[in-house]
C-alpha cells in the first residue's frame, strides 16, 4: 500500500531552497527566551515552580516537536498513536484533558475536548517548554487540574541575528523525514523589534524494528514487517512577532503564530482491537494575541500589570474510510467529519509590593465555539449544515507571597473559576445548556533556604470543568450526552528538597493527590444506542496520584557530566474495575555527556520505562522497554555546527500505546547555521 505524495506550498518550496543554500542552524534557546510569554512573573528571589526545557539543547539530541522534547522531565509520560495518531502528555497520571497547553501563557488547547496533538508544534518556532505540575501558581487560570504545558517563543536579543537549520532521518528503508526551520530577527532603534520564522517537516513510513513480528487479528496481518504503514505526516509552522519596549522594564507585543498540516493513521497492529482506517486531511491552527507588560511605583520595588489577549482558530478534519484502499466512506463506521473551533478572551494579572507582601491578581475571560458537520460519501459533496457548541469561562485569582524572613516564603492563593456551556444547538433536548457552575481552588505553599538546600511545601486545591465533549457527544452512537458534569478536583500535597551537595545538583519531590468527582465512562440501560445499553460520563471516579521523582547531574570529569532521573507513579481507583492509562509505575532516564575538547561534544541517553494500560478496563497492556541513543555535536567554526545521532541504538520493539508499534533504529543528521 502507498500513501499519495504530499504537496507543497509556495512557502515550503522557499525553505527548502534556503535550507540548501545556507544549510542552517538553532542557537540556544536560553539566548532568546521571550520572557513576557513566561506564565508567571517570578521574582528575584522567588523559586521556580516548574520544569524548562530548552528548544536548542532538544534539537540537538534529534527532538523535532514539543511531544518529544519533554518526555524526559520526570512525572512526564506521552500517550504516542492509537487510532487519533496523536502525541499527548500525561503529568503524574493526569491526562491531557486535566492540563492546559498554553503558547505565551495563552489557551490553545482545542476547545471541545480539552486534547491537542503536542507533535503539531515544532521545536524550532520556541525558546523553550516550561511544564507545571501540582503547586503551579494560582494565576495560571482555570482547568490546570494536573498542571500546565506553556510553549514560550523566541525574542531577538542583538541589532540582526538569524538561523537555519536543515536535517534528514532514515532507516533500513533510506531517508523517511526531513525537518528544516529558519528564524530571522533584530532590534530596530533601541525601542522596535521583530521577529519571525517558518518551520517545516515532512515524514513518509517510518522503519520498524527488524524485531516486530506481525501479528494475526481474526485471521487477517494488518501491518508487515518492514515499514510503518501510513505513519506519514507533513506540517509548515509561522511566526512573526513585533515588539515595542519604550524603557528598560516595559514591552508590548504582538504576535502571530500558525501551524498547519496534515497526518495518516496507521492501523491498529494488535489482536485486541477493531482495525479502522483513518486520515486527517487538515489540521491548521492559527493564534493571534497581544501581551503587554507595564511596571509602576517605586523604582526599587515596583509593581507591575501585565495584559494578554487572544483570538485562536482551530480547522480540522477526519476521514474513517471502509477499507485499507482509503477511497470510499460507505459503511456504517466510516464517517468524515469537520472542526472549526475557536477561542477568544484575554487575561490581566497585576501584582503589587506592600511591605513584606507581593500581592497579586488576575482575571481570566475565555469564550469557546465549536462548530463541526459530517459530510456524506461522496468525497466532493456536503449533506449537513454545521452545529454549533458555545461555551464561556471566566475566573479570579489573588494571591499573595509573603516574606516572612530572608530565607523563608509562605504563598496563599486562592481563584473562583465559572463555566457555562451556553450553545447546543443539535436539536436534541437532551443537549440544551443547563445552566452555570462555579469552582473554587486555593493553594498553600511554603518554601525555606538552608544554606545551599530549599525546602519546598504546599497543598493545592485545583478543578477541571466538564468540556463540550464530555457533556455534549454521542461518540458515533455510542453514548449518550450529561449536562449534569461537574467539574473534576484533586487535593494535591506536595514536598520537594533541592539544591547543591558539593558538586552534585538534586531535586527529591514526594507527592499525593486525591481526586474526587472524576469523570469516567459508565454504561446505563438506554435503547438510544442500538442495543440495550449505552456509555455515558458521570461523576463517578474517585482516584489518587501518589510517588516521588528524583534528578540529580553529577560531573564525573572536568570533561565528563552525569545526568539521572527516576519517577514512581501509583495511580488508583476506588473501583477496581478502572485501570489507569498511560501511567507506568517506573520511568528512568539518564544522560552521558563527554565534552572532549571545544569542538565535539559526545553524549549517551537512555530510557527506561515499565509496563502500561492502553485502556480503562486493562484489556490491553504494553510491557515495558528501555531505549538507548548515542549522539555527537560538532563545532565546525563559530557559525557552523552539525549534529548526529543514532536512535533507538540496539533497535527495540516496543510499543506506548498497544497494537502500535514505535521506531526502530535511525540515524539522524543536521547542519546548522546561525549568524
Amino acid at each position: 500500500m502507498t500513501r499519495p505524495p504530499f504537496t507543497k506550498s509556495a512557502l515550503q518550496h522557499a525553505l527548502l531552497i534556503a535550507s540548501a543554500f545556507s544549510l542552517a542552524g538553532t542557537a540556544h534557546a536560553q539566548d532568546n527566551v521571550f520572557k513576557l510569554g513566561e506564565i508567571t512573573v517570578l521574582e528575584n528571589d522567588e523559586p521556580k515552580t516548574y520544569s524548562a526545557v530548552d528548544s536548542g539543547i532538544a534539537q540537538e539530541k534529534g527532538d523535532s516537536n514539543v511531544g518529544e522534547a519533554i518526555q524526559e522531565i520526570p512525572g512526564v509520560t506521552l500517550q504516542i498513536g492509537g487510532r487519533r495518531a496523536e502525541t499527548r502528555a500525561n503529568i503524574r497520571g493526569f491526562d491531557s484533558r486535566q492540563i492546559t497547553l498554553n503558547l505565551d501563557g495563552i489557551p490553545i488547547y482545542v476547545p471541545y475536548d480539552g486534547n491537542i496533538d503536542l507533535s503539531r508544534f515544532l521545536l524550532g518556532d520556541l525558546s523553550q517548554i516550561e511544564v507545571t505540575k501540582s503547586l503551579g501558581s494560582m494565576l495560571e487560570g482555570p482547568n490546570n487540574m494536573g498542571g500546565s504545558i506553556n510553549l514560550v517563543t523566541r525574542r531577538p536579543h542583538t541589532d540582526f541575528e538569524g538561523d537555519i537549520n536543515a536535517s534528514i532521518e532514515g532507516g533500513r528503508e533510506g531517508v523517511f523525514k526531513q525537518t528544516q526551520n529558519a528564524r530571522i530577527g533584530g532590534i530596530i532603534n533601541e525601542n522596535f523589534y521583530f521577529q519571525g520564522g517558518v518551520s517545516a517537516v515532512q515524514a513518509d513510513n517510518f522503519p520498524l524494528s527488524a524485531d516486530f513480528q506481525p501479528k494475526d487479528n481474526a485471521g487477517s496481518i494488518y501491518q508487515p514487517e518492514g515499514e510503518r504503514l501510513r505513519s506519514g505526516n507533513e506540517n509548515l509552522s509561522a511566526n512573526l512577532k513585533l515588539g515595542y519596549t519604550p524603557n528598560s522594564h516595559d514591552e508590548y507585543t504582538l504576535s502571530y503564530y500558525q501551524t498547519e498540516g496534515s497526518k495518516e493513521s496507521s492501523p491498529y497492529a494488535g489482536t485486541q482491537d477493531t482495525v479502522r482506517y483513518w486520515d486527517w486531511p487538515q489540521w491548521d491552527k492559527q493564534s493571534l494575541y497581544y501581551v503587554g507588560y507595564t511596571e509602576f511605583g517605586a523604582s526599587d520595588k515596583p509593581g507591575y500589570l501585565k495584559t494578554r489577549l487572544f483570538y485562536d482558530k482551530f480547522d480540522n478534519a477526519l476521514n474513517s474510510y471502509d477499507d485499507d484502499q482509503y477511497n470510499s466512506v460507505t459503511k456504517k463506521y466510516a464517517f468524515r467529519s469537520q472542526y472549526n473551533d475557536y477561542s477568544i478572551g484575554g487575561s490581566l494579572e497585576a501584582a503589587v509590593p506592600v511591605d513584606k507582601h507581593l500581592l497579586k491578581t488576575a482575571l481570566f475571560l475565555k469564550k469557546d465555539e465549536h462548530k463541526e458537520r459530517d459530510l456524506d460519501s461522496d468525497i466532493q459533496d456536503l449533506d449537513n449544515s454545521w452545529r454549533t457548541f458555545q461555551s464561556e469561562t471566566a475566573s479570579l485569582g489573588f494571591e499573595d507571597r509573603i516574606n516572612i524572613t530572608p530565607q523563608t516564603q509562605f504563598t496563599l492563593g486562592y481563584r473562583l473559576d465559572h463555566y457555562k456551556l451556553t450553545k447546543a444547538d443539535d436539536n436534541d433536548d437532551a443537549t440544551q445548556p443547563q445552566g452555570a457552575q462555579q469552582q473554587s481552588n486555593w493553594q498553600m505553599k511554603l518554601d525555606h533556604d538552608l544554606g545551599t538546600q530549599r525546602i519546598l511545601a504546599g497543598i493545592s486545591l485545583k478543578s477541571r470543568f466538564p468540556n463540550m465533549k464530555d457533556q455534549v457527544s454521542y461518540r458515533l452512537g455510542q453514548a449518550i450526552p450529561n449536562l449534569q458534569l461537574k467539574a473534576e478536583k484533586a487535593l494535591h500535597y506536595e514536598l520537594a528538597l533541592l539544591g547543591e551537595l558539593n558538586t552534585l545538583r538534586y531535586r527529591a519531590n514526594a507527592f499525593y493527590a486525591s481526586i474526587q468527582d472524576a469523570i469516567e465512562t459508565v454504561t446505563v440501560a438506554s435503547d438510544q444506542c442500538g442495543s440495550t445499553t449505552c456509555d455515558q460520563n458521570q461523576n463517578v471516579g474517585t482516584a489518587s496520584s501518589k510517588g516521588f521523582e528524583l534528578q540529580a547531574s553529577l560531573p564525573l570529569s572536568t570533561t565528563l557530566d552525569l545526568s539521572l532521573s527516576y519517577s514512581r507513579l501509583i495511580r488508583d481507583y476506588a473501583d477496581d474495575a478502572i485501570v489507569a492509562t498511560y501511567a507506568p509505575e517506573h520511568s528512568a532516564n539518564l544522560s552521558l555527556d563527554w565534552f572532549a575538547n571545544s569542538d565535539w561534544h559526545l553524549g549517551l541517553d537512555g530510557h527506561y520505562q515499565s509496563d502500561s494500560e492502553t485502556r480503562f478496563d486493562g484489556s490491553r497492556p504494553t510491557d515495558g522497554f528501555s531505549l538507548w541513543d548515542i549522539r555527537a555535536h560538532y563545532r565546525i567554526n563559530k557559525a557552523w555546527h552539525a549534529d548526529f545521532a543514532l536512535k533507538n541504538l540496539l533497535d527495540a520493539d516496543y510499543e506506548i500505546a498497544e497494537g502500535d508499534p514505535m521506531p526502530g533504529r535511525t540515524f539522524w543528521a543536521n547542519i546548522q547555521y546561525q549568524f
